[in-house]
């Protein structure tokens, strides 16, 4: 990259942060009445459109520590919105899965927000959104691949 790219970048990556941290916060103030944070919606997100899987694996995917998720699972569970069921792949990672009650919690706080957007005009048309969402999708493939690890000279997972 050179550094008009590198600076474009930047901003691109300070302006998701903030936007992320905006929203967290949004999320949390619209779904406290449920008791949901927004850590928590995002596990209950992960695993309605992921189906069950491991405490390792949604770690994985949101690039948070397995203890990290484990306390918001712990969380779930004491809520009952979440249960642990036999893995037949591993015997000491089980799966966790949405509960009939986390299926109707995870439903509600999908309305909510759906209300909440049906009563704003946001700034962006829907044609910049959806450009939005593209490159952001291709930066996260970019970032969750092999040449990433290749070019950023560390095989290690970021």
């Amino acid at each position: 990259m050179n550094q008009e790219e590198i600076k474009i970048f930047m901003s691109v990556s300070d302006e998701v942060r903030k936007l992320f941290h905006r929203l967290a916060s949004i999320a949390d103030q619209l779904h406290e009445s449920a008791g949901i944070p927004a850590s928590q919606r995002a596990v209950l997100e992960t695993l309605q459109k992921s189906g069950s899987t491991t405490v390792p694996k949604i770690a994985s995917e949101k690039g948070v520590s397995r203890q990290h998720i484990q306390i918001i699972v712990n969380q779930l569970m004491e809520k009952a919105l979440l249960e642990s069921v036999k893995n037949p792949s591993h015997r000491r990672s089980p799966l966790v899965q949405l509960t009939q009650q986390g299926k109707k919690t995870f439903a509600e706080i999908n309305q909510r927000e759906a209300d909440l957007l049906t009563n704003i005009n946001l700034p962006v048309d829907k044609e910049a959104l959806h450009s939005s969402a593209q490159s952001l999708q291709a930066l996260n493939l970019y970032f969750e691949s092999s040449q990433w690890s290749k070019s950023s000279g560390n095989s290690k997972d970021y």
